[in-house]
């Protein structure tokens, strides 16, 4: 990575440490003769669902206007041998087969999440190296391998624009312009022969009725080798309303605190001949020095490798800046509040000699800053080498919203999510925090009486020790023991479930983990499991399918609901007839309710036995469907009714009585 500083500054951000500030100031594209309302025109959308087209939607007609609609000039044909025959002054070679090659991957790779005809495990195997590193800034931390990566296409679908779409979805991707070049071994910015850096600018719209989705676009660099791809950075604008000047007041109060002397920063080189020679150095692009201005703080220099009429579009603000002179007063009002060690430092650029697409990132005082990352995508006068257009997106400050996105996805296919999310915020207030709902003092009393009933009773685990008449068995109230034991067995019981857990339809909390939790917090564990899920969608699953050898025999072993069952009926009976020194039924029947009237433990018990008895159907219908039983199947009306709506004993009867997954084995002719 060179230490070449990056472009205009970065608003937004967030304040790490006292020095530790994510800047956001940005300037970036628009078409002179488009509204200034959007940086593009109206998204010729179904040309994104064609092979190789996508990049001539309306933004990408756009941005062939702004230069001078070279595709149309009878010159376009000497140029375009000269772009052969010619380096680009930043790193590669411009229209080698290296660059043009890893342009058509990426081509493919959107056209692959626009069809939705690819599962995302085969999208993540075909198009992306074994050990990717895939930035998608909407998450906190990068995805690492391909394996990694397919299960965050399954999980996180319609998160993000490149985190694939769910199937029923009619937004597709937009290219607006598209930039490629190959690196060589004389190339400033990493790498080395054979690979090849793609930037992309594109934007969301809907396939059904053409109309392009607000607050959606977006800038991706690609680095490729070998026809794969192994990285990629993405990062989207900000939601509306904009952040606009508020950034720059926050970054002006960071500036006052970190102690602004004004300094004038040095660039990589670290002193100013070396920057002289940067601006004289013929080879050196107009796009760098740019960056190099900036870091010098040097808004006339900045501001003179631009054209007159240039159009710059800050995705923190509304409107686009026209001219120089406009563009000049945002430099100098942001420089006013730009902490002075803060230094702009550029990870990579992909360029021809009309395009560029740069990666970057913020420095203060040589270590890099959180959440201060960023793209932007310049359009070049390829006959003055000056900057006609830029756009450019810094990275979002926290909270993240990807994983948000997800879930928030899941709600919105199923609204009777609402249902497991409301009483699983319930019951954790009523059980922990509240005093007066349930009997006792809550949990975070820590009453000894109730750490020491919850410890007899886990040492009574399953009746086995007083059963065996163990010495280290504790004597508890019978009843409280047969609930207790009853509870236990019926969360036991959604083992059978484990096929909802796989390769191909992995859930926010993995369903392993969540079933050993529901034998220590039941309802804790099982109600957020039901919100977060992620819905079934095949309807030919197989044994092997299941996430784990374990998960796999012990999901579909068909004794589980027997044994159970008969753990819970053995519970019953010890309730009742167990331990004679407590009387007979009425009378400690009459001793269990008084100890419920005193007791948070045994009561939030019985609050769990009646969420377990609301829920345990939300799992029947996709097993059935899974096992290939459509919800008409008029062979399958009684057993499914059973399972949803007898408590405990109906599940029993449905895991034992339900078709078995097939083997592959098996089901080769």
């Amino acid at each position: 990575m060179r230490s070449t500083p990056a472009t205009t500054l970065v608003i937004g951000g967030l304040i790490s440490s006292a020095n530790r500030y994510s800047a956001a100031a940005f300037s970036g594209y628009n078409n002179p003769s488009s509204s200034l309302s959007s940086p593009r025109t109206d998204a010729s959308f179904l040309r994104a669902l064609i092979p190789g087209t996508a990049s001539r939607s309306g933004g990408a007609r756009m941005l062939a206007a702004a230069r001078n609609d070279d595709d149309n000039n009878p010159l376009g044909a000497i140029l375009d041998i000269a772009n052969n025959l010619f380096p680009s002054p930043i790193g590669g070679t411009i229209g080698t087969t290296t660059s043009k090659e890893g342009e058509e991957v990426v081509r493919s790779f959107i056209d692959a999440l626009n069809s939705r005809n690819d599962p995302p495990s085969v999208i993540a195997s075909r198009f992306f190296d074994d050990d990717i590193e895939y930035v998608d800034t909407s998450y906190y931390n990068p995805i690492r391998g391909v394996e990694a990566l397919s299960r965050h296409y399954y999980l996180h679908a319609v998160s993000s624009p490149l985190s694939t779409f769910a199937a029923d979805s009619s937004d597709v991707i937009v290219v607006d312009d598209i930039v490629s070049s190959a690196t060589t071994t004389s190339s400033s910015y990493g790498g080395d022969d054979g690979t090849s850096k793609v930037c992309v600018m594109y934007h969301l719209a809907s396939s059904t009725g053409g109309r392009d989705i607000d607050d959606t676009t977006a800038i991706s660099f690609y680095n490729l080798r070998g026809g794969k791809i192994t990285r990629v950075f993405d990062v989207t604008e900000p939601s509306s309303p904009k952040p606009g000047d508020a950034g720059l007041r926050l970054l002006k109060s960071v500036s006052n605190l970190i102690g602004d002397e004004s300094i004038v920063m040095a660039t990589s080189g670290g002193s100013e001949d070396d920057s002289d020679g940067r601006r004289d150095d013929p080879s050196i692009s107009a796009v760098e020095r740019y960056f190099d201005a900036w870091n010098r703080r040097d808004m006339k220099d900045a501001v003179s490798l631009f054209a007159e009429d240039c159009v710059m579009r800050d995705l923190q603000y509304d409107d686009a800046f026209h001219g120089r002179d406009e563009f000049e007063k945002h430099l100098l009002r942001v420089k006013d509040c730009l902490p002075s060690a803060f230094n702009f430092v550029v990870d990579d650029i992909a360029a021809s000699s009309s395009k560029a697409g740069v990666m970057w990132h913020v420095e203060n005082d040589g270590d890099p800053l959180a959440f201060t990352r960023g793209c932007s995508f310049y359009v070049i006068d390829e006959r003055t080498g000056l900057i006609r257009s830029g756009f450019e997106i810094p990275e979002k400050a926290p909270p993240k919203t990807g994983y948000l996105a997800s879930i928030a996805s899941k709600f919105e296919s199923e609204p009777a999510r609402v249902i497991p999310a409301v009483m699983w915020a319930a019951y954790m207030y009523v059980l922990f925090f509240s005093d007066g709902i349930l009997p006792g003092a809550n949990a975070l009393a820590f009453e000894q009486r109730t750490w020491e009933e919850v410890r007899d009773l886990s040492l009574n685990f399953f009746l086995v020790a007083p059963s065996l008449g163990l010495p280290f068995s504790p004597v508890v109230h019978p009843m409280l023991e047969g609930v207790f034991n009853l509870l236990l067995a019926w969360a036991a019981m959604f083992a059978g479930f484990l096929s909802d857990e796989r390769d191909d339809k992995p859930n926010l909390l993995p369903f392993g983990p969540m079933l050993v939790g529901m034998q220590f917090l039941t309802s804790g564990f099982l109600l957020p499991y039901l919100f977060t899920r992620t819905p079934e969608t095949s309807s030919e699953v197989y044994r092997e399918d299941i996430t784990g050898d374990i998960q796999s025999l012990v999901g579909e072993w068909r004794p589980l609901g027997g044994f159970l069952g008969g753990v819970g009926l053995a519970s019953v009976f010890w309730g009742i007839f167990a331990r004679p020194e407590f009387g007979g039924l009425s009378e400690r029947y009459g001793s269990f309710v008084d100890l419920l009237s005193i007791d948070r433990v045994g009561s939030s018990f019985i609050v769990d036995l009646a969420i377990f008895a609301a829920f345990q159907g939300w799992f029947v219908d996709d097993d059935l469907k899974r096992r290939g039983i459509s919800d008409d199947a008029d062979e399958f009306v009684i057993m499914r009714n059973v399972a949803k709506y007898f408590p405990f004993f109906g599940l029993v009867a449905y895991l034992t009585a339900r078709p078995p997954l097939p083997t592959r084995e098996s089901s080769e002719p």
